[in-house]
């Protein structure tokens, strides 16, 4: 990024234009799409896409704009049945960028790229399923291999980008499993204030509430819940030092999403 954080702030933005930059991320947007242990390795498919929009990616293999045709058109319905990895390795051959392990027991994300930078990545997002003991139901065990559960193919809107095969499908989290630590509130805090004076449910509240008194101060977004908790949860922090979810460290963390400056009332 030396160099580039213009570049990259603008990229982050249309992760938030899209849908595809929740309250806690990039994860956060997939925990609606994916079993919660899958989430990480399909994250790094958005930032990979980013490093190669901006020459950043070293590819394992780069198609021809014909295979990636091919493959672009297709793969919408090739994910209408549940596929294996191998499946996928036979079909389209080796992937551009394999993102997390072999282990066939843990999740991958395989990417399919050419060398033209602006035709983005194309992700299939692997799984294996856990046994599934649910009374009246077939009992399901870890496959021999990872099976497909989605792929990220289409332009657009982040939640309209997949299509699921049957499996991911079944796999998906319902309304019940999604992560509550998506809700967020802003608060805005005065330059020489010692406490806030405004909380929000949505950013466009705030800001018509200090446009109308015409206020000084940051606009800053914060998670439902202890922000040091949900960072930690969420895998935005990792503790590694010892003072680490100490209660100084824990009563003085910041939150880490978005945040704006207002001078007047207007944004910076």
């Amino acid at each position: 990024m030396d160099g580039s954080l213009e570049l990259w702030r603008r990229e982050c933005d249309g992760l938030r234009e899209r849908d595809a930059f929740a309250a806690t991320g990039v994860m956060g947007a997939y925990g609606d799409i994916l079993p919660v242990d899958a989430v990480r390795d399909a994250t790094t498919s958005v930032y990979a896409e980013i490093a190669h929009r901006l020459g950043w990616l070293e590819l394992d293999r780069a198609l021809s704009e014909a295979e990636f045709q091919q493959l672009s058109s297709g793969v919408g319905e090739w994910v209408t049945q549940d596929r294996t990895l191998s499946e996928v390795i036979g079909t389209f051959g080796p992937p551009s960028l394999w993102i997390g392990g072999t282990n066939p027991f843990f999740p991958q994300t395989l990417a399919y790229a050419t060398a033209d930078p602006d035709r983005g990545l194309i992700c299939l997002h692997l799984w294996n399923a856990i046994v599934d003991t649910t009374p009246g139901t077939e009992p399901r065990g870890v496959h021999a291999e990872p099976v497909v559960l989605a792929a990220r193919h289409r332009p657009g809107k982040f939640p309209g980008s997949f299509s699921f095969t049957p499996e991911g499908l079944r796999r998906r989290p319902d309304a019940d499993r999604r992560s509550p630590l998506r809700s967020t509130v802003w608060i805005f805090q005065g330059d020489r204030a010692r406490h806030p004076s405004g909380v929000f449910d949505t950013l466009e509240a705030g800001l018509a509430w200090a446009a109308e008194w015409h206020v000084t101060g940051i606009m800053a977004e914060y998670p439902r819940g202890g922000a040091y908790d949900v960072a930690v949860g969420e895998g935005r922090f990792t503790p590694t030092k010892p003072h680490h979810g100490t209660a100084d460290h824990v009563a003085a963390f910041g939150p880490g999403l978005r945040h704006i400056h207002l001078t007047d009332g207007h944004r910076d």
